[in-house]
């Protein structure tokens, strides 16, 4: 067991990454704090009416997304380059300890920084301007819906850790690029396949997602019921597992 995971030598490590790269991520940390506050500012300026719940929410998934992804893809950076390499390599650390800084730092910690960031912008928002009638409301990060965009920020945190490791250079673009491709054979082979168990003209859809279908010039579009939603839920659950452990054994597999 200790050959895995020891408390004190993970301490000793988690303390050196965060040593060696405060600074970048802090700098990181209020870039992304500045872009968050300009865009708030422009949407303050431009829409003159209070900020609802569905902007709000629109704003934090796709920040939360698009962020997330692009700090992770960088977080085993120090792996991609020879001399930084070889020293990463050999810290007297299992690959466990350092695949488990990573995963802390570009998930629990990226997380509780961005929420942090997200929730002191959306008052300044919010609050920035008063209407009559205006009823504050902040967005819940514990209704159901914010917690399936977790769900699908962990599923995409899990596709760039991977590709963070597997790619030695533009591991952002790269792991992107396979993304998009693998779901658009996904949605051709999606399409083929309920065309020809139905017999019928179905048109593009992603795996899923709503089975749309033409019958006599008219578009037919059948939903996931709600109660059946959960089979999803549990798919991006497993995805994301898959994708973290393909991670940690891509990592176990780098040599000096």
């Amino acid at each position: 067991m200790n050959n895995i995971f020891n408390p004190g030598r993970f301490g000793r490590l988690f303390i050196k990454h965060t040593t060696e790269h405060y600074k970048s991520y802090l700098m990181s940390l209020i870039v992304l704090f500045g872009v968050m506050l300009l865009g708030a500012s422009f949407l303050v300026y431009l829409i003159h009416a209070p900020i609802d719940l569905g902007l709000q929410t629109a704003m934090f998934t796709s920040i939360m997304l698009l962020a997330g992804t692009i700090f992770t893809s960088t977080v085993f950076a120090d792996f991609a380059e020879n001399k930084k390499a070889i020293s990463s390599l050999t810290l007297p650390a299992s690959h466990f300890e350092k695949y488990l800084v990573a995963w802390l730092y570009s998930f629990v910690i990226f997380l509780i920084c961005y929420l942090t960031c997200f929730y002191l912008v959306d008052w300044l928002a919010i609050n920035a301007r008063h209407y009559p009638g205006q009823q504050i409301v902040m967005i819940n990060v514990f209704n159901r819906y914010i917690i399936l965009c977790f769900l699908m920020f962990a599923f995409l945190h899990a596709v760039a850790l991977w590709g963070a490791i597997f790619y030695n250079k533009l591991h952002f673009v790269k792991t992107a690029f396979a993304f998009f491709i693998g779901i658009a054979l996904l949605t051709l082979i999606n399409k083929f396949l309920l065309s020809y168990l139905l017999h019928k003209d179905v048109l593009m859809a992603p795996p899923f997602g709503a089975l749309r279908i033409m019958e006599h010039n008219r578009e037919l579009s059948l939903f996931i019921a709600e109660n059946d939603g959960g089979f999803v839920i549990w798919l991006l659950g497993a995805l994301a597992l898959i994708f973290w452990a393909a991670a940690y054994y891509r990592l176990k597999e780098k040599q000096v």
